[in-house]
């Protein structure tokens, strides 16, 4: 067991333009905080702002630095955001293999209430770990994604965010060890009625249409449909 400082990395991949209602962030920002540790060394990258700045080679060399890697992203297409995979892509092009004994982990999180459909993009992300020489450890997968800022304090959020903590000290606990805890990938979503979640999620687009100008019958539209 070593007793110098460990290197923890969370990426944070949403595309989303206003970072303050990403879930991926809001997750990276709460793991920054359960892992504030003097033992430590966390960093988080936001993939967004990081190719928006042209950063990424310094985020690359702070990954290839890391004993452990968080992916923290939403499902896009049921995977990785383009975005995120392109940022992977071309960090693998950069560094092809891993420089010591690093653990990778996601926490992926999807709009659908069903959680196992990110199973998917968690196998992409054990993927990229296998390739690299990296040791893949499994994650979360949360269901109904689009709750977990807006209802994050109500008591059926509970399980999901349970999850979440106990994965990141599960972290904090494999990179303080020789010997890691076997791969464990959790699921989790919110104990909400699900065909009133589909209310509200329809509701919001909706709004969003609204604040756009975009009129209600074009959200139906297929263009691409002969």
């Amino acid at each position: 067991m070593s007793e110098s400082i460990k290197n923890i990395v969370l990426v944070s991949a949403s595309p989303k333009v206003d970072q303050e209602w990403a879930v991926s962030s809001f997750l990276a920002k709460r793991g920054e905080v359960l892992l504030k540790d003097e033992s430590l060394n966390v960093e988080t990258i936001f993939v967004r702002g990081t190719l928006l700045h042209h950063k990424t080679e310094q985020s690359f060399e702070t990954l290839q630095q890391a004993d452990a890697i968080v992916l923290i992203f939403p499902l896009y297409i049921f995977c990785m955001p383009a975005m995120l995979t392109r940022f992977m892509q071309d960090f693998v092009v950069k560094y092809p293999l891993a420089s010591r004994t690093s653990r990778v982990y996601a926490i992926v999180n999807c709009g659908f209430p069903e959680s196992d459909i990110n199973m998917e993009a968690m196998r992409v992300v054990e993927c990229f770990a296998r390739q690299t020489k990296r040791e893949f450890l499994g994650g979360v997968m949360i269901g109904g994604g689009g709750m977990v800022i807006t209802a994050k304090d109500a008591p059926f959020m509970r399980p999901i965010f349970d999850l979440v903590d106990g994965m990141f000290a599960r972290v904090v606990r494999d990179v303080s060890s020789d010997q890691p805890e076997p791969l464990l990938i959790t699921q989790a979503s919110p104990k909400f009625p699900k065909w009133l979640y589909f209310v509200g999620g329809n509701s919001g687009w909706k709004s969003m249409a609204r604040k756009n100008k975009v009129r209600q019958k074009d959200l139906y539209r297929t263009p691409y449909q002969r």
